[in-house]
């Protein structure tokens, strides 16, 4: 009779890792997917990979200890890997952020489905976009990729060392602050420009009413340095994605 348990054991490994992976990578983890529907895609990506991993999986352990270690080093370690590819989708959020409060927007909220959470009408929007540049440039295949990567980078039974895994976390970070706010460049400098203006009409003609005229003013045209910059900085976070990615190890 056929012995099952080292096969059971042996997806149980893969997909407490690669299910880490899914649950937080890009495309796949948005929280308006339902949880069902990641948890279908992480099993068929187990039943997909477990063929060419099989091999370097090590047996089932004596006790039970060990396999519950095993399994939250497994979980830990897909987490860390999903959780840096999150925290650079949040550069679009942060972005939106940043243009909202240059542009007038600021206090137009609206449910982000990417975040989960309100947000600015412009971050749940650029946040939208980077969703859709995710799927269409294959970053989710490539996270994917990484996860089966991994295995060289990290066996089964190995942890990251918790410094390393500080300054991935760090670095995540950074990266993300850095690419949001250079998407919101061309509003920040539209935002100096234009306040320094109303700033100087305000003084020379106390007369207008500059409050009337700041706000429409700034939205209007701030929303025309919005267009003609996304584009140019869109490309340029998903070139940093792609870079943090391959230099990153993921």
């Amino acid at each position: 009779m056929l012995d099952l348990l080292p096969y059971v054991w042996a997806g149980a490994l893969l997909f407490a890792r690669l299910g880490s992976v899914l649950m937080l990578a890009p495309g796949f983890g948005e929280a308006a997917i339902p949880a069902r529907f990641r948890l279908t895609i992480a099993l068929l990506a187990t039943f997909a990979l477990a063929p060419g991993l099989f091999a370097d999986l090590p047996g089932q352990p004596e006790n039970l200890g060990t396999a519950i270690t095993m399994l939250i080093g497994e979980i830990l370690i897909g987490l860390m890997f999903g959780a840096a590819a999150r925290i650079l989708m949040s550069a679009a959020s942060i972005a939106g952020q940043v243009i909202s409060l240059h542009t007038g927007l600021g206090f137009a909220m609206q449910l982000d489905p990417m975040q989960g959470q309100q947000g600015a009408v412009l971050s749940t929007f650029l946040s939208l976009i980077a969703v859709v540049l995710v799927l269409g440039a294959g970053i989710h295949r490539w996270m994917l990729q990484g996860a089966v990567d991994s295995y060289d980078l990290f066996p089964v039974g190995t942890l990251p060392d918790i410094s390393d895994a500080t300054q991935y976390g760090v670095m995540a970070f950074t990266e993300a602050f850095r690419l949001g706010i250079q998407i919101a460049a061309p509003a920040i400098a539209f935002g100096l420009i234009f306040n320094l203006a109303i700033g100087l009409a305000a003084r020379l003609i106390p007369q207008i009413q500059i409050f009337f005229i700041a706000m429409p003013s700034s939205i209007m045209f701030g929303l025309i340095v919005v267009m003609l910059g996304m584009g140019a900085g869109m490309l340029a976070w998903l070139e940093g994605f792609d870079r943090f990615l391959n230099q990153g190890g993921i």
